[in-house]
């Protein structure tokens, strides 16, 4: 079974520890690289073939630097997790933006699951 590659970037230290340490627990999933900032987040997404990017964010807004996520790699997932009250966004290519509310270490887990798209190796049944 493909693992769902993961690249952390953007966010306190402390959250960004608890963050890895919950994927790294996860058979199916693996921590491929963690950014302090998002300064080189485009050229290590793409350098790590990450399937799947978390980021620090400030609001519920898509970051800008995002777009040019979006553009170069259309099937990368964006989620978002709150520096201030560890609410979660996961933004997808349209880009479109589903509120998790307040995320547990499982929350985090699921969702990263649950939007793996159709047809990729280890997506649950039914998708």
């Amino acid at each position: 079974m493909r693992r769902e590659r993961i690249l952390v970037a953007g966010m306190p230290r402390m959250l960004c520890d608890i963050i890895t340490g919950v994927i790294a627990t996860e058979s199916d999933m693996e921590i491929v690289g963690r950014l302090p900032d998002r300064l080189a987040l485009l050229s290590a997404t793409t350098d790590l073939g990450a399937d799947v990017v978390v980021l620090g964010i400030e609001d519920a807004a898509l970051p800008d630097d995002c777009a040019a996520l979006f553009d170069a790699r259309p099937s990368v997932r964006v989620l978002g997790v709150a520096t201030d009250d560890g609410s979660a966004f996961l933004w997808e290519l349209r880009p479109q933006r589903v509120s998790l509310g307040e995320v547990s270490p499982q929350g985090l887990v699921e969702a990263i699951r649950k939007q793996r798209p159709r047809g990729v190796p280890g997506a649950r049944q039914g998708e």
